[in-house]
């Protein structure tokens, strides 16, 4: 739970080395780069024109646009054959060409399809004919009307030859001979395809057998899937190296590459200036820069990284909440879920879709722990709440002696207990967040206001605790202090004193220490603006307060779930009575009510945990927003 700490890494030789150095360099991997690409020489010497960044995005886009787009339609073939494990026949060029020019047809024949398809529907009341020319019928016309039957009057009435072909539920079906477009007719004549409805039907058989033949083709060229990946790797690897040369500063005879490495990473770096004879300096950034960030977790956690750096970077010097991140979403997910079954469901889903996680091998191996361990709290939150697709265990068997029960009942079904629950994760997970910012400031005094926000939020806890009239409750929360004797009555006076006393040590602390300026200074000024910074700081008692009631959404949505599950198996069995179709009929029910609220509280429980981290959590805790470090390193070696 760290933030990798940097050195800034100055490498400097002769221009002939550039090439070999930038591509080992990359190789190494270890290095974010800076842009040199503005400074001057010691002598004033300009830089060595290099290519501009903007021709340097042109020729990426250009060299990655198709490939990208035929990579894009191959994967979404809905069937694939295996990786090709010989290079013969293949030609990137060549097979990019073949995939987009099946895409091009494939989109022209589908539009063929829909347009044939409208015109043989419009054809076909009037059956199979061949229109004539107007040289046939020596200047006359075929004008074909399709009217609803109340209004067939207004064809039959006219003084004009005309004929019924056909007639259906809503319409009848009418051709009248003139030379003009008949008056007194309300609507406008049909446009027919002049084709025969018997050729349309031949031509959109063929369309559809080329589109067969076109998908067989596809279908081929998908064992080329992971070779277009690789070479995409290395068309990009190719584009990131001209943007280094784009980077660095040149001269005729020498060049300079700068950027930031880790900490861990130095040995290697120096290792690899001495063996291409390179100058190198590495020194430790100033307080006036602001290094990049770069988060190193283990693997076990580390795919909560991207659930951080999806709201905010961390600062360089903040810290890191990847671990609290990875504990406590889990646990939102789980009480948001609620449920046993669904939880079950997720880890097959989880195991079903293993290989697919993620597309590089550690980027595979951290979605899968992170996944893994999301799935075994919500079994075990849905075992300990009893619940199983809306069901409880039966009273006294092997899985009700899990349930946390509040007297005799399961705790989901104390409103009042659950609430408590939800607003002390609540609390506790607010006070991590102000601990972290007392440890973050050290001994500055500001560090003694975050220490007071913990107080007052343990206080107002307290005293929420001390208004609960659930006498199951209270009591076995007496129950909880062995030795001590206390009565429910006696704990909710303990926890009012307590917690009345702990609020206001809190706050005062609050408006004493919320102030960066000197504790001890001569300046009237500072004497006089850190009670009005203290009296600002207090301000935030309405957050504190809406940002714990915030974390009910636990509650209230896992209720929601609760209920849901209750109420489709409810619908489920009265369905199941019915006689003949019952059974299959509640199956039905059961199934898709089941798989709403699963997929309801999926959504419930990714956006609202997230949300409670990256709101209500990072704003007591992350006061500094960083920029990412990004390595200069070959992407086709992760593939």
């Amino acid at each position: 739970m760290s933030i990798v700490r940097l050195q800034k890494l100055t490498l400097c030789g002769r221009s002939s080395q550039r090439d070999a150095v930038l591509s080992e360099l990359q190789e190494l991997g270890c290095m974010h780069l800076l842009d040199l690409s503005g400074g001057d020489s010691a002598d004033s010497a300009q830089p060595l024109p290099v290519m501009p960044a903007h021709e340097a995005a042109a020729e990426w886009r250009a060299v990655t646009e198709e490939l990208r787009a035929a990579l894009r339609y191959l994967e979404a073939c809905p069937n694939r054959r295996p990786a090709s494990e010989q290079d013969t026949g293949y030609d990137c060029y060549e097979v990019v060409q073949q995939v987009l020019a099946i895409q091009r047809q494939q989109r022209r024949l589908h539009d063929e399809q829909v347009t044939l398809k409208e015109a043989i529907a419009t054809v076909r009341p009037w059956g199979n004919f061949t229109l004539p020319s107007e040289q046939d019928l020596r200047g006359l016309r075929l004008w074909f009307y399709a009217v609803r039957h109340h209004q067939a009057a207004t064809i039959s009435n006219q003084d004009l030859p005309c004929r019924k072909i056909s007639q259906d539920s809503e319409f009848e079906y009418w051709v009248v001979i003139s030379a003009a477009a008949p008056d007194g007719i309300p609507i406008a004549p049909v446009s027919l395809d002049p084709r025969p409805l018997s050729e349309l039907q031949q031509t959109l058989e063929t369309v559809r057998l080329e589109c067969e033949r076109l998908q067989l083709q596809r279908l081929a060229l998908t064992r080329w899937i992971h070779r277009l990946e690789s070479d995409l790797a290395m068309a990009g690897d190719d584009a990131m190296r001209r943007e280094a040369q784009r980077r660095l500063w040149q001269q005729s005879s020498l060049f300079v590459v700068q950027g930031w490495v880790p900490q861990h990473a130095v040995a290697a770096v120096r290792r690899f200036a001495t063996r291409h004879e390179l100058a190198l300096t590495l020194q430790a950034p100033e307080p006036e820069e602001t290094p990049p960030t770069l988060l190193r977790n283990p693997d076990i956690v580390a795919g909560a990284e991207g659930a951080v750096t999806f709201y905010i970077t961390p600062g360089y010097d903040t810290w890191d909440p990847t671990w609290i991140m990875y504990l406590s979403f889990s646990l939102f997910f789980a009480m948001i879920m609620a449920d046993a079954g669904y939880g079950m469901v997720l880890g097959l889903a989880m195991l079903i879709f293993w290989k697919r996680l993620g597309t590089t091998v550690s980027r595979r191996r951290r979605l899968r722990s992170l996944a893994a361990f999301i799935v075994s709290v919500t079994v075990g939150y849905g075992i300990v709440m009893g619940s199983y697709f809306g069901m409880s265990p039966a009273a006294g068997s092997w899985l009700d002696r899990f349930v946390w029960k509040s007297g005799s009942t399961s705790i989901m079904e104390d409103r009042e207990a659950m609430m408590l629950l939800s607003a002390t994760i609540g609390v506790v997970h607010l006070m991590i967040a102000n601990l972290v910012m007392a440890l973050q400031r050290g001994r500055t005094s500001r560090a003694f206001g975050d220490v007071g926000w913990m107080a007052a939020l343990a206080g107002g806890w307290l005293m929420v605790a001390a208004q609960i009239r659930n006498p199951d409750l209270m009591t076995s929360l007496a129950e909880s202090f062995p030795g001590t004797g206390r009565t429910s009555l006696e704990l909710t006076e303990t926890c009012w004193k307590f917690g009345s006393g702990s609020l206001a040590t809190g706050l005062l602390a609050v408006l004493l220490f919320s102030s960066d300026r000197p504790l001890w200074s001569a300046k009237r000024s500072d004497w006089l603006w850190r009670p009005v910074e203290g009296l600002l700081a207090l301000t935030n008692l309405s957050k504190a307060f809406g940002d714990a009631l915030s974390y009910l959404r636990l509650f209230a949505l896992g209720l929601a779930s609760a209920q849901l599950a209750v109420t489709f198996n409810q619908l489920a069995d009265q369905a199941s009575q019915v006689r003949g179709i019952g059974v299959l009929l509640g199956l039905m029910i059961f199934t898709a009510g089941h798989s709403l609220n699963l997929v309801l509280g999926v959504v419930g429980g990714v956006v609202h945990g997230l949300r409670l981290n990256c709101i209500e959590f990072f704003s007591w805790s992350l006061t500094d927003e960083g920029m990412p470090f990004r390595a200069f390193r070959k992407q086709a070696d992760e593939m």
